[in-house]
């Protein structure tokens, strides 16, 4: 009868042991999370298009350097053009180069 309570220790030990293992999950690393894209900011109108020499001229108070890429938006936000900003500037207006798209005369120009 000596034996019993080692038994029952032992046993003890192994069910303790077991339920842990059981309740243990391992670490699994999380995928990292995304920021949101920053809105479009409105920074003028389209004024003038010229289609031949793939250029616009855009009325705004803003002075993006030059290199910079911009949108051409329609009424209803979808995107018509991608436009990249060249180095002649004369307040309010700046001329962008027409990358890809067709932009139209009123419609606005987001960053």
């Amino acid at each position: 009868m000596n034996q019993h309570p080692q038994n029952l220790l032992a046993a003890a030990v192994c069910c303790i042991g077991l339920a842990a293992c059981a309740t243990h999950r391992p670490s699994v690393p999380e995928a990292p999370i995304k920021a949101p894209a920053p809105a479009p900011v409105a920074i003028g109108t389209i004024s003038l298009v010229n289609e031949d020499a793939h250029f616009v001229l855009v009325r705004t108070a803003d002075t993006p350097a030059p290199g910079t890429l911009l949108q051409a938006r329609s009424k209803d936000n979808a995107e018509t053009a991608q436009l990249k900003v060249t180095p002649e500037q004369t307040r309010p207006f700046i001329i962008a180069d027409v990358m890809k798209g067709k932009p139209h005369v009123g419609e606005v120009v987001t960053k």
